[in-house]
């Protein structure tokens, strides 16, 4: 099971190499249904990703921010990709990587 974990955080990392402009710190978190790396960027994703959903509340807007809610397949994973803007930039990108077996309806749309 260490092993899996691994392999896929290190599938993720290396997504994150390849399409991530300008990436800085990186955190990791897992539960029951996935895999989760976010990290801040100053440069957002270089790589066309098919996005389903957009979000931004009142204070979101006033500060020039949104949440793009996206998903990706690559290299076996299936993910799940969620952009954060602040000031109009793109600040957060999240992947996450589901588990096998875990209950997901695929391709993601809007609710």
């Amino acid at each position: 099971m260490e092993e899996e974990k691994q392999a896929v955080y290190g599938k993720l990392v290396e997504y994150v190499e390849r399409f991530v402009r300008a990436p800085g710190r990186m955190r990791r978190l897992e539960d029951q249904v996935a895999y989760h790396l976010f990290v801040w960027t100053r440069g957002g994703l270089e790589r066309g990703v098919s996005c389903f959903d957009e979000a931004a509340g009142p204070w979101e807007r006033l500060l020039g921010g949104k949440r793009l809610f996206c998903y990706d397949e690559w290299e076996g994973l299936r993910l799940a990709v969620t952009q954060v803007f602040r000031f109009g930039r793109p600040r957060l990108v999240v992947l996450t990587a589901f588990k096998k077996g875990a209950r997901v309806a695929w391709p993601p749309r809007k609710a």
